[in-house]
């Protein structure tokens, strides 16, 4: 699916917060808790994200966890 123009920079930003993601090893695998807000404001205030960006950043993010903590049956 094409990424509209206007979405880019959201969609850059998030892919430069993907080594900081915070992640528990359980006895059943690994579960994802989210992004570590701390490491991530590091990037947000060296990249100079807007508002917007880092609220459409948040928005991928309560998208990717259902997906990224599926449970394969």
């Amino acid at each position: 699916m094409p990424i509209h123009p206007a979405n880019w920079p959201s969609l850059i930003a998030f892919l430069g917060c993907e080594t900081q993601w915070r992640v528990s090893g359980t006895m059943a695998g690994l579960f994802w808790l989210g992004l570590d807000y701390s490491a991530v404001d590091v990037i947000a205030r060296l990249e100079s994200w807007s508002k917007d960006i880092w609220e459409n950043v948040r928005v991928m993010e309560a998208a990717a966890l259902p997906v990224l903590n599926e449970v394969e049956q």
